[in-house]
């Protein structure tokens, strides 16, 4: 018994890392088709963006190339505000959810939006994202 007690503390050991949520998040967006994608507890950078850049474009299917990284962060929250009226939108990150909103509903209204409502919100570690529903 002891042996495979050994053997499967070694495996968690090994596997351990690998099934830690990593610090990193991202959201996508195709301003062309008006989809968006978040994720959240990625090991990387870069994953963080592919996995979100992925994600849109399996959504988009008429143009999947119009979906573009919109924002990465690490340790914090990530948000999407889109206009209802223009094709303005913006991006804000911050330690908590509201914060990373406002944020992103402040920069659609500097690019000209009136009405800009929060399209997608997560955070990370932890991802949670929130859809608001219209």
């Amino acid at each position: 018994m002891r042996r495979n007690a050994t053997v499967t503390a070694a495996l968690v050991m090994i596997a351990g890392p690998a099934l830690a949520a990593g610090p990193y998040g991202a959201i996508a967006y195709s301003p062309e088709s008006d989809n968006s994608a978040a994720v959240a507890d990625q090991p990387t950078q870069e994953d963080a963006e592919s996995a979100a850049l992925k994600s849109c474009r399996d959504e988009t299917k008429a143009n999947p190339d119009s979906c573009q990284s919109a924002l990465w962060f690490k340790n914090a929250c990530g948000a999407l505000a889109k206009d209802a009226t223009s094709s303005a939108w913006g991006t804000g990150w911050g330690d908590t959810q509201k914060i990373a909103t406002d944020w992103a509903i402040k920069v659609c209204q500097q690019y000209g939006g009136t009405d800009c409502k929060l399209t997608v919100a997560v955070c990370s570690p932890g991802g949670a994202a929130t859809i608001p529903s219209n």
